[in-house]
């Protein structure tokens, strides 16, 4: 998988957006649709499902 090039805005965005989604969707038990799948916002996250 070829490395990309990301900023360091873009990178504490994505991290903290996706830090956030998991405190709530399992500490605070609030889904949150970020964590189902991929999506337009975020094109360079990519889910791994086993």
């Amino acid at each position: 998988m070829p490395l990309q090039r990301l900023d360091g805005d873009r990178v504490d965005t994505v991290t903290r957006t996706y830090v956030t989604a998991f405190v709530e969707t399992h500490l605070r038990g609030r889904g949150t649709p970020l964590l189902d799948g991929p999506t337009a916002r975020f094109p360079e996250v990519r889910f791994h499902r086993p």
